[in-house]
């Protein structure tokens, strides 16, 4: 009966783990469309000469894309410092900072 019981509770936590990585996995999709849209509007008002806005926004989708690693990091339930995964997530803002430069 304890063979039986043990394999239900791993089979259980199996199913968390992918629940919570499926939930991960949606929360980025849409919170991406957040930080990408941003740094798209920046674009568009840095063309109409409005630069300090344009920086502003751009700025905004960093904090966004911040905040995004980090809930994302809550829901996976992993230690929040990750250098690696902290610049990734900040490579469409940096990709938005390097074109207003440009």
């Amino acid at each position: 009966m304890t063979a039986i019981v043990r394999d239900h509770a791993a089979e259980l936590a199996a199913l968390h783990k992918v629940q919570r990585r499926v939930a991960a996995l949606g929360f980025f999709a849409v919170a991406m469309h957040g930080v990408i849209g941003l740094a798209v509007v920046a674009q568009i008002i840095d063309g109409q000469g409005r630069h300090s806005d344009a920086v502003l926004l751009v700025f905004m989708s960093g904090i966004f894309a911040l905040v995004t690693y980090a809930v994302m990091r809550a829901i996976l339930r992993k230690r929040l410092w990750s250098p690696v995964w902290i610049a990734v997530s900040l490579v469409p803002t940096a990709t938005a900072a390097v074109m207003l430069v440009a």
